[in-house]
């Protein structure tokens, strides 16, 4: 998928988030939104209305939430980072769950597909070459 849509982080996070909930419920609603992000619901409706706008979501005012193909498709990609980060960061950065959590929250906004998928490759390995004990004395000096 190339035809490049230019999401802001928080509104990665949204779809995101949603993808998360309909995994988990089949479904997203406004309130479960804003509870994941910690967020108000009218931070919701107004993100919503701009994901919607732009294709990757289909939302009619107190209805549940459903990503379009491109949405899924796109929320997908980045919780794929996320998820590749957080790896990289807990295993062999040592990071501590919270701070890698974090972290690759952070960072999954700013990298793309190539590099993950680069990240993910030194993760498998560092890992797969190094027991625990090497890598931590490695890493941590």
């Amino acid at each position: 998928m190339e035809n490049k849509i230019n999401l802001t982080p928080s509104l990665e996070d949204y779809l995101e988030a949603i993808l998360q909930l309909e995994e988990k419920n089949r479904v997203a609603r406004v309130k479960d939104i804003a509870e994941r992000l910690s967020v108000q619901m009218p931070s919701v409706t107004g993100a919503l209305k701009n994901l919607k706008s732009k294709g990757l979501i289909e939302y009619e005012k107190n209805s549940f939430i459903n990503l379009t193909p491109q949405g899924k498709e796109l929320a997908e990609a980045v919780l794929s980072k996320h998820k590749i980060l957080l790896s990289f960061l807990e295993n062999s950065l040592f990071l501590g769950a919270e701070k890698a959590a974090d972290e690759a929250c952070r960072i999954e906004h700013s990298i793309d597909k190539e590099t993950a998928r680069r990240v993910d490759n030194l993760n498998s390995f560092l890992t797969k070459t190094y027991s625990e004990k090497e890598l931590e004395k490695i890493i941590l000096g």
